[in-house]
């Protein structure tokens, strides 16, 4: 099985703003913007709110016994394969850690 690391950083609000001014700027300019994709978080609050314990127990069950929850799957922790009719089958994480970086 692939490992796979999903990157939680911690920005604050003005921090992201900046961000999206710069991006638009850019665009405006006609320069090419380098995509930035991952989880961001405004506090250390917000991540422990996001990834409890139990969640983090929950994405252990999912990898080993694929059981579902809807708020892992939102943070990219989970997938969900369907069926040919549209109806959910089974659960997969291929995620083996996570990394939280806090910039200071």
């Amino acid at each position: 099985m692939a490992l796979k690391t999903i990157r939680v950083r911690i920005k604050s609000v003005d921090e992201a703003l900046d961000n999206a001014i710069g991006a638009m700027r850019a665009i405006q300019s006609k320069r090419r913007v380098r995509k930035r994709v991952g989880e961001y978080f405004e506090s250390l609050d917000a991540v422990r709110a996001a990834l409890t314990e139990k969640r983090i127990t929950l994405l252990r069950l999912v990898r080993e016994r694929a059981p579902a929850s809807e708020a892992l799957r939102e943070l990219g922790l989970i997938t969900i394969a369907e069926k040919r009719r549209g109806v959910p089958s089974r659960l997969r994480s291929r995620t083996t850690e996570i990394v939280l970086r806090i910039a200071v």
